[in-house]
């Protein structure tokens, strides 16, 4: 099955993954939420979906750099699988537990060591700001664990879906705590 290319832009995705890192930064600035976890809407704290979301970025866009970096392959060179596609067209990554890779895994970061992260993110991700065009055309492709192989262009989709994913998390467990927190 072939990605579609026309339901979403170099342009829009790069623009939501900016939006996701300046709101992983804003929650990384207010510590005395980080530790805040609600089990019963995710198995993590604030603080461990900012971290995932840490390794996650870094090392994709890391790679779609390098990619960018190398020749252009004359065809792809693999495609991701059929669910893979579809996440990409319909724009969100469904509730449920998935698993993360293990370098994606929180480990405990200093809240410090968190927003450094985050800012070294934003540089990276302006960094790609005058490269969409070759972004868009570049058919080199990295797998992603469960869903196959993407393109740089495929990649930023990706992220900016895994952002709104994570962020919704984010958001939930903080309305949970709040709703079960006592009052004076």
């Amino acid at each position: 099955m072939k990605p579609p290319t026309d339901s979403y832009t170099a342009p829009d995705s790069l623009a939501g993954v900016r939006a996701g890192i300046r709101r992983c930064l804003e929650r990384a600035a207010d510590v005395a939420q980080l530790d805040i976890a609600a089990p019963e809407v995710s198995a993590w704290s604030v603080q461990d979906h900012l971290e995932h979301l840490l390794f996650s970025d870094r090392s994709v866009l890391d790679w779609i750099l390098n990619a960018l970096a190398r020749p252009n392959p004359v065809t792809r060179e693999e495609s991701p699988h059929e669910f893979g596609v579809a996440l990409l067209a319909r724009g969100s990554i469904p509730r449920g537990r998935g698993p993360a890779p293990d370098f994606t895994l929180p480990d405990g970061m200093a809240p410090g060591e968190l927003q450094t992260g985050f800012q070294a993110l934003r540089e990276l991700a302006d960094g790609l700001k005058p490269r969409l065009a070759a972004l868009d055309t570049c058919l080199h492709t990295l797998p992603h664990h469960v869903l196959g192989h993407f393109t740089p262009a495929e990649w930023l989709r990706f992220l900016h879906l895994h952002h709104r994913h994570h962020e919704a998390i984010i958001r939930d467990i903080l309305e949970t705590s709040r709703s079960v927190a006592p009052t004076a």
